[in-house]
């Protein structure tokens, strides 16, 4: 008999940081730098004040794009959700037994 032993990081291959898919990365980033230019470009505050509007706006954005839902990357749910809202039927309970 033999036996196999898989190591703790065989399914970190393709991952950055060990952590996060390379897709969540470059959807966080993506959805990051607008609120991020948007901040630090167009609000007349001083750079304390854009550092703490980054703090509370960019950073959970940004974290909840690297985690994804349900392990899925942002864009695959919202598809995923959209096709489920477009193809969803509607039962009717009538109070019949067929």
């Amino acid at each position: 008999m033999n036996d196999f032993l898989i190591p703790a990081n065989f399914e970190d291959s393709g991952k950055i940081m060990g952590l996060f898919s390379t897709r969540n990365v470059v959807e966080a980033v993506i959805l990051v730098l607008p609120f991020a230019f948007c901040i630090f470009k167009l609000v007349p505050l001083s750079l304390t004040w854009k550092i703490i509007l980054s703090s509370v706006f960019v950073i959970p954005i940004g974290g909840f794009a690297l985690m994804g839902i349900r392990d899925d990357p942002l864009s695959i749910f919202v598809r995923t959700w959209f096709e489920w809202r477009k193809n969803r039927k509607i039962l009717e309970y009538r109070g019949e037994i067929d």
